[in-house]
């Protein structure tokens, strides 16, 4: 990995800090800084993105292909129920997996900093699904000739490759031209070539129906035909979102609008920070949050007994508990990433290196109080009343622990908590008493 490391530094380099080293601006003076430099400025974090996500295919496409070849090793292995082997196998695509996420955790990093770093912004190009288009089986070569040619089209652009990120489903590539943002459908193939000629013809002013040529065109020519119009309107929703901040969402079709807080949020980044010091002495520190959060850091000669030791620590005093290992942030789409952590890079790569280990739990039992205390009425639900949820909801899944759900109660409306407040809690690292007010300053 020491060499797999030395890369992702690169691209952090790029990506974070090509930039601002090569066209420095004076923030303690913002009314020095001419609209010049502004936009000399974008054109070199750009010139880093570019440079960064180039890393990014370079790396990613060689090691997608060692994973193809692994996993038809995999099934042979299985097989021959050659075990010893099977188990080398699986280790190899547990390193190679991590890896692929560390560099689509990178891509997210360029977006979440095209969006500005706003979740609402972010979530309308998320479609739920956890599963990553296969970058050897997609439109890949037609989506760098794309990329290429904005590129070279004017300094200030960056195109975004869609498939990178963890979450981006709408588009081949999201284009940022200035301070502008577009969606890029990439044409591939015969069939979907004459699909834009037939939708660019529809779009005429003189569009007659009367002199289409049907002779090449059947059934599924207009399925493919529905399925691009879908896809583009997923786009132009997800574009206008971007411009009003409401609109419809583009995968569930419901209005929606960004909600603010009155109340910033308050974090808890800093008593972090200073327990990631304090492992330093005994390679282990300790440390709660509210009596709700409970974390754990370990290095060196404590890390491979880590897991074991922090679940038996957290199972002594927090009955009904939840652990996270924070380097899971990789792997979860929709999520700040890591690089925005106010930790310092050095820490950054020694969580993502293994090097240091940070475990957190959250006491559900105390979490509920908390909500009591503060006026929102919150409860257990039953077994048989979590199974009818179950049954009903299909978008909204909630957190369900030990076969029971938590409901809490809004304004005369109760609702279930989906698990997303363990990522808020756990790996957001807001604090309890912030992620609980926020229900009450909605606005």
């Amino acid at each position: 990995m020491e060499e797999f490391e030395k890369i992702t530094r690169e691209i952090f380099h790029l990506i974070a800090e090509y930039g601002i080293k090569n066209k420095p601006l004076d923030f303690r003076n913002p009314e020095k800084i001419t609209e010049e430099d502004k936009t000399e400025f974008i054109i070199q974090v750009h010139k880093g993105f570019r440079l960064g996500q180039d890393l990014i295919i370079k790396e990613i496409v060689p090691l997608l292909k060692e994973l193809k070849q692994l996993k038809e090793k995999e099934k042979q292995a299985k097989r021959d129920r050659n075990k010893d082997l099977l188990q080398q196998i699986k280790t190899e695509i547990d390193v190679i997996d991590y890896k692929i996420k560390i560099l689509r955790h990178f891509a997210d990093f360029i977006a979440w900093q095209v969006f500005k770093k706003d979740y609402y912004k972010a979530r309308r190009f998320f479609s739920g699904d956890r599963n990553r288009p296969d970058l050897l089986n997609t439109n890949l070569e037609s989506v760098l000739t794309a990329v290429e040619h904005f590129h070279n089209e004017n300094d200030i652009n960056f195109a975004l490759i869609s498939d990178l990120t963890s979450f981006i489903d709408i588009g081949d590539i999201l284009l940022v031209k200035g301070r502008e943002i577009e969606i890029v459908e990439c044409k591939e193939g015969e069939v979907q070539e004459k699909v834009f000629e037939f939708l660019d013809y529809a779009a005429q002013d003189d569009f007659d129906v009367t002199k289409i040529d049907y002779s090449d065109k059947n059934d599924k020519f207009f399925d493919q035909v529905e399925r691009t119009l879908k896809q583009m309107e997923k786009g132009v929703r997800a574009t206008e979102f971007l411009k009003k901040e409401k609109g419809t969402d583009p995968f569930s079709e419901n209005k929606i609008k960004v909600l603010e807080s009155t109340n910033p949020q308050e974090y808890y980044f800093e008593y972090l920070i200073n327990l990631i010091e304090e492992s330093k002495k005994n390679n282990s520190a300790y440390g709660e949050i509210e009596g709700i959060v409970y974390i754990g850091i370990y290095r060196e000669n404590k890390r491979p007994i880590s897991p074991h030791l922090f679940k038996a620590i957290v199972e002594h005093i927090y009955e009904k508990n939840i652990i996270i290992d924070y380097v899971n942030l990789i792997g979860i789409p929709l999520k700040e990433p890591m690089f925005f952590k106010p930790f310092g890079v050095e820490s950054i790569f020694d969580i993502l290196f293994g090097r240091v280990k940070i475990y957190l739990a959250i006491n559900l039992e105390k979490l509920i109080e908390l909500f009591n205390a503060k006026g929102i009425p919150a409860k257990w639900l039953s077994r048989k009343e979590t199974h009818k949820i179950l049954d009903l909801e299909k978008r909204h899944r909630p957190f369900v622990f030990e076969n029971r759900a938590i409901e809490i109660t809004l304004n005369g409306q109760s609702m279930t908590l989906g698990d997303s407040f363990l990522i808020y809690l756990l790996l957001d690292n807001i604090t309890p008493t912030s992620y609980v007010e926020r229900y009450l300053n909605l606005k």
